[in-house]
């Protein structure tokens, strides 16, 4: 299929959040959205996911995106016709600090207050968890036994079968080079296939939305940092099924994927790229260290493989939705760090209805655009797995 002249919404970014907003659109009657992938569907930083679903969040806005997300996971498969693999596994965090804990405590109050299950445990009480965690020098876990998983590439494909169904028209393989546009208003973009004009042009770019920003003359403040996931080989040592579950302190955080542990050093660095993350061998040296600390036992298992991929950072860790400043007609939904996949289905119902209805049912002030021009960015949140 060719690239059409003109849509009534242009979606650059066919990862989990393009597609779902192309699905949530299309679905509320607007029939000629078009998605422009520079790669393949979901071949971005979503295949990279580690395909978490939680709950504990600092804040209300997210800790109701991700209420809203687990709903819609639990129905997937009768919704959409597509197994996503969801399972409540649950999200363990480990603490070694009594600030850790204070901070936690905060948080726990704002999840249970708004409906969510979440748990502080005692380190004896996580270790009958995951018997073969290390505990002696834990102060308190924090379970959350609603939070889960599932499959980034089969959520995200489903997403953009049914926007095709619904009337939008996905294209991969297509890069979109420049925006079209004039005194202040985005009309559209430019690729080598050809110009699209359309009303509404919506930046979904993942690690790259810095880069499809400076096509229209911003600068966002969307950082790709790469992280990486190894995998052991079977390991029944350590049998599942296991949470996902992270060393606070250190960052570390490990699952089960089938029979094997999937270990990742929460390593967080600036490689200078933002559509490919090269793999660092030598980061296994320090997920190793970590593993045995958290997890004595993995001594014994080997590690068969990895992947990295890059995370989109903000400097507050909140995504970017809106529209953008000074620059009518373009939308954001960026900057999403880890949280993009289990946060898609929230975020394509809230963007469809601001760009269909003018504001979404949701205050999503946290996501404000012009939050970084006035300095007003909130702290880092420490704790921070998928």
């Amino acid at each position: 299929m060719g690239l059409p002249r003109s849509a009534s919404a242009v979606i650059i970014g066919g990862g989990v959040v393009g597609c779902s907003i192309a699905y949530h659109l299309a679905r509320r009657g607007a029939r000629d959205v078009v998605v422009l992938e520079r790669e393949s569907v979901g071949g971005g930083t979503t295949s990279k996911a580690a395909g978490g679903i939680r709950v504990q969040f600092a804040h209300e806005t997210e800790v109701r995106f991700s209420l809203e997300s687990i709903q819609v996971f639990e129905r997937f498969k009768d919704e959409f016709g597509a197994d996503p693999g969801y399972t409540k596994i649950g999200y363990l965090y480990l603490l070694a600090e009594p600030r850790q804990l204070r901070a936690f405590e905060t948080r726990i109050a704002l999840q249970r207050r708004l409906g969510a299950d979440v748990r502080v445990l005692t380190p004896d009480d996580a270790k009958r968890l995951v018997p073969a965690l290390r505990v002696d020098d834990l102060v308190a876990g924090v379970w959350g036994p609603q939070d889960g998983m599932a499959g980034p590439a089969e959520v995200t494909n489903a997403y953009a079968r049914r926007a095709r169904e619904l009337g939008a028209t996905i294209l991969e393989g297509v890069d979109v080079t420049a925006l079209e546009g004039a005194n202040g208003r985005i009309t559209g973009v430019r690729t080598a296939q050809g110009t699209l004009s359309a009303p509404v042009t919506i930046n979904a770019a993942g690690p790259a939305a810095a880069r499809v920003g400076r096509l229209a003359g911003l600068e966002l403040p969307v950082h790709p940092r790469r992280r990486h996931i190894f995998f052991t080989e079977p390991f029944p040592e350590i049998p599942g099924p296991v949470p996902l579950t992270t060393d606070v302190t250190s960052g570390f955080y490990f699952r089960k994927e089938l029979q094997q542990v999937l270990l990742s050093p929460g390593d967080v660095e600036d490689i200078g790229a933002d559509l490919e993350a090269p793999m660092d061998w030598g980061k296994v040296e320090d997920t190793v260290q970590k593993a045995v600390h958290r997890l004595p036992i993995i001594e014994q298992a080997r590690i068969s493989g990895g992947w990295a991929g890059l995370r989109p950072l903000t400097p507050d860790d909140h995504a970017i939705v809106g529209w953008a400043p000074g620059r009518q007609g373009f939308f954001l939904a960026v900057g999403f760090g880890g949280h993009g996949f289990q946060h898609s289905p929230a975020t394509g119902r809230y963007v469809a209805e601001w760009v269909l209805d003018g504001r979404p049912s949701l205050d999503l002030a946290l996501f404000d655009p012009r939050r970084f021009e006035a300095g007003a960015g909130l702290h880092h949140d420490e704790a921070d797995a998928e």
